[in-house]
């Protein structure tokens, strides 16, 4: 049921994230993937749980990062993590 929400929220905001880009389901499916993949990792080495408020959280600091090639202030650790894999694996997959 996790990985279904995760789905949804990254289904919604795929649209606005990626309206510039070429192959918009492509790219979708690289940061569907590239967030199940961290939030299994994080699991696995802390325990922790990553929530949807933070896939969103690090969606919302990708659009500011290709807005204005910096990321908002306001992120925990784990939200700028994923969002740095999200701008790492958009600038490879681009």
């Amino acid at each position: 049921m996790y990985e279904d929400n995760i789905r949804i929220l990254l289904d919604a905001l795929g649209g606005q994230v990626l309206e510039n880009r070429q192959d918009p389901t492509a790219t979708l499916a690289v940061l569907m993937t590239e967030t199940l993949r961290f939030r299994d990792k994080l699991k696995a080495e802390t325990g922790q749980t990553l929530t949807v408020e933070d896939t969103q959280t690090a969606l919302d600091a990708l659009e500011h990062y290709l807005i204005h090639e910096t990321f908002p202030d306001n992120l925990t650790s784990e939200q700028r993590a994923l969002a740095q894999i999200y701008v790492d694996r958009l600038t490879v997959f681009s």
